[in-house]
């Protein structure tokens, strides 16, 4: 059997149940194949290891006793990978955005969220914990105005809901999007292309009624070299590069106009290690820096480690929500299931 990333759209108890069924099927006698960029599920299950970076092996048949996670992690991309976020204490400000009574159908016409009401603030994470498919695409689309809604939307006080997405960024908010090739990016542009998607109006791209492509090479060579995208040069079509650097040209662009509101879905899905790394930091700075930040991941991992609040949604309902350092993975695990919800 051959089980690639099988453990993305799993609760926490739902991951334990497959590991021991594939212990179980290894002791019939059945052989297996997992394919994981997440290192403490494979050291969990797995006998044997082998590790590929750039479509070559770089260890094979490693004994999983015999090394620890900051070594697999090298081995998966080149460079020693510090595990430690430095996440430090932020006392959040005022209220960035309110969702009130919010309500959304999903493409099929069925209802995606039943009244939704949450807040965030300047300098505050809030992770929003879920199995795929439970409202969250859309929780993040009705807000960066992609999905129309019934209820308020409120960004710096200003009610969106039901406009088009430039009002949302006119109210000062970045969009990284769960599709980074058809919403996130134009994938046949070029770099610079990409780049300068909000910021082309304004100067000095802007010159009245036409760009300057000397400005926006400028703005773009800049933006490269903070963020260390790996590309070839800037006019590099985007879809020729690794999903790391996509995201980092996403990132960047979106940073770049200074957000009061991040809406950040899936930021790190499929990405290896150091490229986790590198974005994880990247949302902690826009923390620090005073931007509110509404991180929809599937990773609990990566919302215990980021998040200051983490809200849990089942069925497009919020059954529950506490300070991260309350968190604990089995009660966020039955709320994501449904078997626990708040108590009123």
């Amino acid at each position: 059997m051959i089980l690639d990333e099988p453990t993305a759209v799993l609760a926490p108890q739902e991951i334990q149940e497959l590991m021991e069924t594939l212990r179980l099927m290894v002791q019939q006698g059945k052989s297996i194949v997992f394919i994981s960029h997440k290192l403490n599920e494979v050291k969990q299950v797995a006998d044997r290891l082998t590790v590929l970076r750039k479509g070559k092996v770089t260890a094979d048949g490693i004994n999983l006793e015999d090394v620890n996670k900051e070594t697999l992690a090298e081995l998966m991309v080149g460079r020693k990978i510090i595990f430690q976020l430095d996440k430090k204490p932020h006392t959040p400000g005022e209220v960035i955005l309110e969702v009130q009574n919010v309500s959304a159908l999903n493409n099929r016409g069925l209802p995606a969220l039943r009244n939704i009401s949450l807040s965030l603030r300047q300098g505050e994470i809030l992770g929003i914990a879920g199995i795929a498919g439970n409202g969250q695409s859309e929780l993040a689309e009705v807000i960066t105005g992609m999905r129309p809604c019934q209820g308020k939307i409120l960004i710096n006080c200003q009610d969106v809901a039901n406009q088009s997405p430039k009002r949302a960024i006119d109210q000062g908010t970045a969009h990284i999007p769960e599709d980074r090739t058809g919403v996130g990016t134009a994938p046949g542009m070029a770099l610079t292309g990409n780049m300068i998607m909000k910021s082309y109006d304004h100067a000095p791209i802007s010159q009245k009624w036409r760009i300057s492509y000397t400005a926006a090479r400028e703005f773009a060579r800049n933006l490269k070299e903070k963020y260390d995208i790996q590309a070839p040069s800037l006019t590099t079509q985007v879809n020729k590069l690794s999903g790391g650097n996509l995201q980092k040209v996403i990132l960047a662009r979106e940073i770049s106009c200074g957000p009061k509101l991040i809406v950040a879905v899936q930021p790190t899905r499929g990405l290896d290690v150091g490229a986790i790394e590198s974005i994880q930091n990247l949302l902690l700075e826009q923390r620090d820096n005073d931007a509110a930040v509404l991180l929809i991941s599937e990773e609990l991992d990566e919302l215990l480690d980021l998040s200051d609040r983490i809200a849990v949604i089942f069925e497009g309902e919020l059954v529950g929500e506490f300070p991260s350092t309350e968190a604990d993975l089995k009660t966020i695990g039955l709320m994501m299931t449904g078997e626990l919800r708040r108590q009123e």
